[in-house]
């Protein structure tokens, strides 16, 4: 729902609850014309007003007084359930968009600190802390919000050792609008930060039916903590716990995929006794991306494309790489291999035609000039240029000025013109060799 939309919405529930007053009044004052039309008139009529009979006279005040002072308690009444129905809606609204944010957040650190002001907003706490569950079972403090002591972060909290721990073990969401009354309060903390708590409310995270961790707010800045600040933290904890479970395993496939790529491209410069060769291609490759504008997304293929670009070789018999027909394959080999690789699947091409010449004498599809995917043109500078100059190739190594001057001999025909030029640009900008 829009703001618009509230408005109208809201606008309608106080026209319908005027139009009851209205109806509803109608009863009272029709009783008390009827009573007076009967009891009173026939005095006022015989111009004998004053001998109205007085009980008869305070009966009607009091009637008359009891409907207005109703109908004005019940307005106040009526307006401010409304504006509590209006503060609820603009927190709900506040918590679908904090969730939405949950979601694109990348990096736990920061995820964990959203989570942690937004449970605070939300409930208009002083303080709070959010604690997690670390893969030895340990229900470690992770963010702390409002108190001046960082002793508490990464501190890991004992089994029974405070309100979070017993929330942590039981999984029932717990609010104490008086510490000093409740024995699980742990005083030792307050007196470690200098922070003084007067009430606690805690929830649990739990995903999948298990508790990963819980949410502790402290000392509502007005007033006390209430089950309907209860329901909003819980189901701002529950979108929590999916956000935090998710990346979790996000950064866990991040790190197993750091560790298949070293693998790979540490067994890779084994097999052909070149250390460091795809890490140096790689850096070379990059800096020539940037040099031509290239956007992230086209960077990180190219990247990856340069660390695997002699992958091919690991499926070639070490007996026979010196055959020049059978390395001739490598580049279709390492296609092969790489493409079913979701991961490094749009890297897959740059692999394939990395030794096409610009005109076209190249392998393994006599690609040209444009023809040839401007990745793969990089990459073949770059790598020629590592070549040329590692101590462990198998020809004697150049200088990078003589190097340089290998790849303009052979730029036009090799290579292409532009690639080189923004190669020898991108190298002297970050001073790996001298304009």
């Amino acid at each position: 729902m829009d703001s618009l939309e509230g408005r109208d919405s809201f606008n309608n529930i106080r026209r319908s609850v005027k139009i009851s007053y209205f109806v509803a009044s109608i009863i009272p004052l029709s009783l008390l014309v009827y009573f007076s039309v009967k009891y009173v008139y026939p005095y006022v009529s015989a111009g004998d007003i004053s001998n109205t009979p007085v009980n008869i006279v305070i009966v009607l005040v009091l009637a008359v007084f009891m409907s207005i002072l109703g109908l004005i308690l019940t307005t106040k009444a009526t307006n401010s359930s409304i504006k509590s129905a209006q503060e609820l809606n603009t927190k709900l609204k506040s918590l679908f968009e904090i969730t939405k944010q949950f979601r694109e957040t990348l990096h736990l650190d920061i995820l964990l600190k959203k989570i942690m002001e937004s449970a605070m907003d939300l409930t208009s706490a002083e303080s709070g802390s959010l604690l997690l569950y670390d893969e030895q079972g340990n229900l470690k403090f992770q963010v702390n919000t409002g108190m001046s002591s960082r002793t508490m972060n990464n501190r890991i909290l004992k089994p029974g050792e405070g309100i979070a721990s017993w929330v942590a073990e039981n999984g029932t969401p717990l609010i104490i609008n008086d510490v000093s009354k409740d024995k699980r309060f742990n005083l030792e903390f307050d007196n470690e930060t200098g922070f003084k708590t007067s009430s606690v409310m805690c929830v649990p995270l739990i995903n999948s039916n298990e508790i990963i961790g819980v949410i502790e707010l402290r000392n509502k800045k007005q007033g006390f903590f209430t089950k309907q600040d209860e329901a909003l933290l819980h189901s701002l904890a529950d979108q929590a716990s999916i956000s935090i479970a998710q990346n979790r395993s996000n950064e866990r496939q991040h790190s197993d995929f750091i560790h298949i790529t070293e693998i790979l491209v540490g067994t890779q410069d084994y097999m052909e006794n070149k250390k460091g060769h795809g890490r140096r291609v790689a850096n070379y490759a990059n800096l020539t991306g940037k040099q031509l504008n290239f956007s992230d997304i086209a960077l990180r293929k190219l990247y990856y494309a340069c660390l695997f670009h002699d992958i091919g070789m690991l499926k070639i018999d070490i007996t026979e790489r010196g055959e020049k027909q059978k390395v001739l394959h490598h580049p279709r080999l390492g296609y092969d291999l790489i493409k079913p690789v979701s991961l490094w699947s749009d890297s897959a091409d740059i692999i394939l035609y990395h030794h096409e010449r610009y005109d076209g004498a190249g392998y393994p599809a006599a690609k040209k000039k444009d023809e040839i995917p401007l990745g793969s043109r990089i990459l073949f500078v770059a790598d020629t240029f590592d070549v040329l100059t590692d101590k462990n190739s198998y020809r004697k190594p150049l200088d990078f000025k003589a190097a340089i001057a290998e790849l303009d001999a052979n730029s036009g025909t090799q290579f292409d013109p532009m690639v080189v030029d923004a190669f020898k640009a991108a190298i002297a900008e970050a001073g790996i060799i001298n304009k």
